[in-house]
């Protein structure tokens, strides 16, 4: 039977994501791939999770395998929670925090919860492809704005929402990744966190603050990185966290901090999604969690990916020509590079794969109709040497193209 006639208009908008189709091509034998946004493989905390599942009893083993509730395995809210408080400086209550199979999920339920048809979501240039393909799918026309060292420009926020407003467009909310932004590893200064949530007060447009990396800092202190969430007041933020990059992406749990009328919207969304986030999973990152674990492994994996960052820019600016800029990142896994404007991006790829090096095309993450002048370089999953010699086997297929 074909089914083609019967597609939704939801899934006539599905596209395959750029980085998967990526992946096809650049994970092979012999690549050095600094496509992949994945932590380091190596340091994954395998001994810390064997402990954990080791120290169980039949029971609790037993209740980790049952269903859960959809709003999250309580203790592990409260442990989160409570990590919010005193780690991010929250202030919340018991009803204002729900637990997700990871933050893909979290920006599938808001969008579904948020977006009509044709509805503008602001987006930085660039963003996060899977937030930018779920608000796409969910029928929303995804608006950029653009950044710089410093991250999103305020001038230019509030011209596009003006913009927007003036031709009866509704901004639905604004999307933001403060801390070392996917893919640019940018982080929103402290004084434009202020005024995007001045912003969010004056205009009436939520934020939704998605902080996977904030805790894979590597210059200064965590205080240098607090939230937008830790200074509202009237409760505009919805705040996501994920175990992701402090645990393991394999784990698939994440949540989300708001206010409890939106929080119980969301429990409905998730019923219809998957129920709840396995309780398994759950378990496990309560365990690790509230017995210590999360910040041990931060401290370990902050040197270790600080020292793959400077290894990573030394060989940029060893190798690369002078034609090329690259952001230069306080903490996360990505370095973003602009190239001259009559350069694809995908036709370097193209080369470079077939010398053993691969990354991700900048146009994965932009809105449509942008150049593609744009590198997503990333170093987590990467030994120092191996980052070297891929930053300079390509920077002899850009210098060729120049």
């Amino acid at each position: 039977m074909d089914f083609t006639s019967l597609y939704s208009e939801t899934c006539l908008r599905l596209k395959s994501s750029k980085i998967r189709e990526l992946f096809k091509m650049a994970n092979v034998p012999g690549i050095i791939s600094m496509a992949g946004g994945m932590p380091d493989s190596q340091n994954l905390p395998v001994d810390e999770v064997k402990d954990i599942i080791n120290r169980w009893s039949s029971d609790k083993a037993k209740s980790a395998l049952q269903y859960g509730t959809t709003k999250g395995f309580q203790p592990l809210l409260e442990g989160i929670k409570e990590r919010m408080i005193n780690e991010k400086m929250f202030t919340m209550d018991d009803q204002e925090i729900i637990i997700t199979t990871g933050s893909q999920q979290a920006l599938a339920l808001l969008s579904k919860l948020f977006i009509d048809k044709d509805d503008a979501v602001i987006v930085e240039i660039p963003s996060f492809i899977g937030a930018i393909a779920s608000f796409y799918s969910y029928m929303g026309q995804p608006v950029g704005v653009p950044i710089d060292e410093n991250g999103i420009i305020i001038d230019e926020l509030i011209k596009k929402i003006e913009d927007l407003g003036s031709e009866n467009k509704k901004v639905k909310f604004i999307y933001t990744i403060p801390n070392f932004n996917n893919p640019s590893g940018i982080t929103l200064s402290q004084e434009r966190r202020k005024k995007v949530l001045e912003i969010s007060y004056r205009y009436g447009v939520p934020i939704i603050e998605d902080d996977p990396y904030g805790d894979l800092y590597f210059d200064g202190e965590a205080g240098d990185y607090r939230p937008i969430k830790s200074i509202d007041k009237k409760n505009n933020v919805i705040y996501l966290g994920t175990f992701s990059k402090v645990l393991s992406p394999g784990i698939r749990v994440g949540w989300i901090v708001a206010q409890k009328e939106l929080v119980a919207k969301i429990e409905l969304q998730k019923q219809s999604f998957d129920a709840c986030t396995p309780t398994l999973s759950q378990v496990i990152a309560y365990d690790y969690l509230t017995n210590g674990y999360i910040d041990l492994f931060t401290a370990k994996m902050r040197p270790i990916y600080k020292e793959k960052r400077d290894a990573l820019l030394s060989a940029l600016a060893a190798y690369m020509p002078e034609k090329i800029r690259w952001t230069d990142p306080k903490g996360g896994l990505f370095v973003w590079l602009t190239l001259p404007r009559h350069l694809d991006s995908e036709t370097v790829f193209k080369t470079a794969v077939k010398r053993n090096v691969a990354f991700v095309t900048g146009d994965a993450f932009l809105p449509a109709n942008y150049s593609n002048n744009y590198i997503r370089l990333t170093y987590g999953d990467l030994p120092v040497e191996k980052i070297t010699s891929g930053v300079e086997i390509l920077a002899g297929v850009i210098s060729e193209m120049l």
